[in-house]
């Protein structure tokens, strides 16, 4: 078993890597826009700090349709759907949609995933994670 002291290094490293993809997440220029599945997970993402624009799946879709990536301007979409199976599909899907009009990067995404391992299957979870792992206190939305 890793000594206490190591467990204090591996926490304080994953906490600092969750908080560059945060920062990362907000030093983003207009023309970005978050998507994610669900109002819980944009309301998570909102305890965490990002200011990014952020969309729902569900809206996102019905948009894309339209020609509203190109009013908007919008040249690159960040999809960080849930980390499970259903999550890929949707990626995969959105993907599609975009494809030819906006930048599709789940770089965020994977990231995010490397950090908190196994330990989270969605978005939604993350703040919960942090404070109960972490013991830290996030801003309620």
């Amino acid at each position: 078993m890793p000594s206490r002291k190591a467990l204090n290094r591996n926490i304080v490293s994953k906490l600092d890597s969750i908080n560059r993809i945060i920062e990362d997440l907000n030093n983003q220029d207009p023309g970005q826009i978050i998507v994610v599945e669900g109002s819980r997970d944009r309301d998570a993402l909102l305890r965490l700090g990002v200011k990014t624009r952020i969309m729902t799946l569900r809206s996102f879709l019905r948009l894309a349709s339209t020609d509203f990536l190109e009013k908007e301007g919008l040249t690159e979409i960040i999809v960080l759907t849930d980390f499970d199976r259903r999550g890929k599909f949707y990626s995969r899907v959105i993907k599609k949609i975009c494809s030819g009009r906006a930048k599709v990067n789940t770089e965020y995404k994977y990231r995010l995933k490397k950090c908190l391992g196994n330990w989270i299957k969605d978005v939604e979870g993350i703040p919960s994670f942090l404070s109960n792992s972490f013991d830290l206190r996030l801003k309620r939305v």
